[in-house]
């Protein structure tokens, strides 16, 4: 996070500079000011603070994590719109031009809070079902047509309580899939905090069954209590296992890569993977990067999610160079597919979302 919180404090004080020092009025009033655009800025630092260990802090209750969130987006906002009419201002100034700068602060600091809380409201809404067709070779006629269902980085917490939670049960069962896989990121918070958010999966049901596998948040929040709870609502959790679904076609799971920071089973494709061979393999695991693990295993088609699609368009660019050059859509090399959801819901951390909706995919194999 040190960057991050590098590039919040700089992009703090060039709003206090060019936006909060030339307002005509007293350090009564810009003072204030100062301090809102600091806390706002520093976020994860105070957030951390005052809830608990983790950077994003779950336990911190859910209007004021939603409240922060949108006041530090809005801060990254109203940094760029500010450049942007710096960067047109100078010229206009050395030509002798001159613009009242308050009025425009003003109306590009409504403009960033007003993007901060539409990023907010999209990040609240409820996922699109989208099908994807999905071309693996060497399907048998027994799987083409086949309907799986994904979900993904669901974060159960403050905020993603048990009636959005059912929102995104009642959309997948829709969308009548044969299959269901969840890959990770089910909740933000212990089990006793926020598990009762997640009660609704318990209704998700498909002819082949509903696996799932763990994501990194879980081993912030205590895989081992939390693997037994969700196996208790009816989810199969592959951890290096693999199931037949139909005849030549697998569906192979494996735990997120942070098991490898815990004496927890780490991810093991050997495992996961035995007694595949020469068959369709479809492998579930969070990361998308866990594709570089491969080391000439032959896995058709891999489901990951962990990006959130990278939340905001032009951040995506940033997100997709921490996830091995995935993170949203379709990816193929070596005649290995890669599909990576943009996710169900949202994380506290980063409540957000502009021009990177929420989904539920729906890949339909052929």
């Amino acid at each position: 996070m040190f960057p991050v919180n590098v590039f919040s404090g700089l992009a703090a004080l060039y709003i206090i500079i060019r936006a909060i020092f030339p307002i005509s009025a007293g350090w009564l009033v810009k003072i204030p000011l100062i301090i809102l655009v600091m806390a706002a800025a520093m976020k994860f630092q105070i957030i951390h603070l005052i809830g608990g260990p983790q950077f994003f802090a779950p336990k911190v209750p859910g209007l004021v994590t939603a409240v922060s969130g949108v006041l530090y987006i809005s801060v990254y906002i109203l940094f760029f719109l500010l450049v942007i009419k710096d960067l047109v201002y100078l010229p206009c100034f050395l030509f002798g031009l001159r613009f009242s700068q308050g009025y425009i602060n003003a109306i590009l600091t409504a403009a960033a809070l007003g993007i901060g809380l539409l990023g907010l409201y999209n990040a609240l809404k409820a996922p699109a079902v989208k099908e994807y067709p999905t071309k693996i070779e060497g399907l048998s006629e027994e799987a083409r047509g086949l309907r799986i269902a994904v979900l993904a980085d669901i974060h159960a917490d403050k905020i993603t309580r048990e009636k959005a939670v059912k929102k995104i049960v009642d959309l997948t069962l829709a969308a009548n899939p044969d299959l269901i896989v969840i890959s990770g990121d089910f909740a933000d918070g212990e089990v006793e905090e926020v598990g009762q958010g997640l009660t609704p999966l318990k209704n998700l049901k498909a002819p082949l069954g509903v696996y799932a596998v763990s994501g990194n948040h879980e081993y912030y929040n205590g895989w081992k209590e939390w693997k037994p709870y969700l196996e208790s609502l009816g989810l199969n959790i592959l951890e290096n296992q693999n199931v037949k679904l139909k005849e030549g076609l697998f569906l192979a799971g494996v735990p997120d890569l942070n098991a490898g920071r815990t004496d927890l089973p780490r991810p093991d494709l050997n495992t996961a993977l035995k007694g595949t061979e020469g068959s369709i393999v479809i492998l579930l695991a969070h990361q998308p990067n866990m594709n570089r693990f491969y080391y000439g295993r032959h896995i058709d088609l891999q489901i990951s999610g962990h990006t959130h699609g990278g939340m905001v368009k032009g951040l995506d660019k940033l997100v997709e160079r921490f996830n091995g050059g995935a993170v949203s859509g379709f990816y193929e090399k070596d005649g290995s597919k890669l599909f990576v959801t943009n996710g169900a819901s949202l994380w506290n951390g980063f409540p957000t979302r502009l021009g990177v909706p929420s989904e539920i995919p729906i890949l339909i194999l052929e």
